[in-house]
């Protein structure tokens, strides 16, 4: 999927939405994490429980081994990304705008309306026909891609659509150009539905909220997981990658990242901590040294990770947390006229000499 530059990525990959951003309410979060109880409707049905996304075994629940391997082409790949110039800076505050690119997901009741799926282009056999609970007040993002999951309650699937419509609200046919589906808690993040149905609807085939930054684990002060992270191109792929995405390929495939690349940051948990660097970007920057970032789309700027979507909050009268946890962390608000909304930057953009800290792993670790 395709962003303005410096919004949080969302690339248009040929008939495949951009990446992944989750929910604080749903997802895991670490021990200690903050939980939020939102005094919404029922019909919501929010999962509040703390636990992670994902088994144990997926690649986003790993972390970089104590000796890792380097790729041999590792300096090229990081030359060329950090060539593009500095990481996009993700912002708050634009949920349910046209700039929104985010990816909200809902948790379904038993009572909630039923819908039965229609896809209008590419019609997964896995998903078509099937019906689903989509709670009252659920919608997609505002962006181009329209993106929208929903986890229903009978096994925990997550099922993510690409160019989806507002549901009525009330039950029939629910929307979306094309979807896929898998596990919520049992999946490993990597594909969506049964063979040969795979991959997600970003270019990496990746589920939809795999590697999402999360608002509770920022309050919490931990991120125990690998991170989504958009590049500007790729070329080929490598795993955990499906080779889904066939647009956004770079013209000049020399030290281009491939889809599934596992970029590292190369600093210890002391030297992170002694950096000058505001706290909120520790958190983040512990995360890239413990686990890593995995290359799932393509988009507008440089490279960018995904946050989780303030949808969440704000389909059901809710405030964005986001946004108070900006506030929180002294980051000023610059208004956005042609949203009409303030919105918050996360500026990672000099936290480190990227250049010189990022590496990328050998696939397979």
């Amino acid at each position: 999927m395709r962003t303005k530059a410096g919004i949080v990525p969302a690339a248009k990959a040929a008939i495949l939405s951009a990446s992944i951003v989750a929910v604080a309410l749903a997802c895991s979060a670490s021990a200690g994490a903050v939980t939020r109880t939102p005094n919404v409707s029922p019909s919501t049905n929010l999962n509040l429980s703390i636990g992670q996304v994902y088994q144990d075994a997926s690649p986003f629940n790993t972390p970089v081994p104590a000796n890792p391997q380097l790729a041999p082409n590792s300096s090229q790949i990081v030359h060329r990304v950090t060539s593009w110039g500095p990481p996009a800076k993700p912002y708050a505050g634009a949920a349910g705008t046209s700039d929104d690119w985010s990816h909200p997901v809902y948790f379904a009741r038993w009572s909630d309306p039923v819908y039965r799926i229609h896809q209008t282009g590419w019609a997964n056999p896995d998903i078509e026909g099937k019906r689903i609970h989509i709670p009252v007040g659920a919608k997609p993002a505002g962006g181009g891609d329209a993106s929208f999951s929903v986890v229903g309650p009978f096994r925990g699937w997550e099922y993510d659509f690409w160019n989806a419509k507002t549901p009525s609200g009330h039950g029939g046919t629910f929307t979306a150009n094309f979807g896929r589906r898998g596990l919520w808690r049992r999946g490993d993040g990597l594909g969506m539905s049964r063979y040969p149905y795979r991959g997600g609807i970003t270019a990496a085939g990746f589920s939809n909220q795999a590697g999402v930054i999360r608002a509770s684990e920022m309050e919490s002060g931990a991120i125990n997981h690998a991170l989504f992270m958009t590049v500007r191109c790729h070329f080929g792929n490598v795993w955990p990658a499906d080779s889904v995405g066939t647009h956004g390929l770079c013209s000049d495939p020399k030290g281009a990242p491939a889809m599934g690349q596992h970029f590292w940051l190369d600093m210890s948990p002391a030297q992170i901590n002694a950096l000058a660097v505001p706290a909120w970007q520790k958190i983040i920057l512990r995360a890239m040294a413990t686990y890593g970032m995995y290359v799932g789309d393509d988009g507008g700027a440089p490279w960018a990770l995904q946050i989780e979507s303030g949808d969440n909050y704000t389909s059901f009268g809710e405030p964005d947390p986001w946004v108070a946890y900006a506030k929180s962390q002294g980051i000023d608000g610059t208004y956005d006229s042609s949203i009409g909304r303030t919105v918050y930057n996360f500026n990672l953009q000099h936290a480190v000499d990227w250049g010189n800290k990022l590496k990328v792993l050998r696939p397979g670790q």
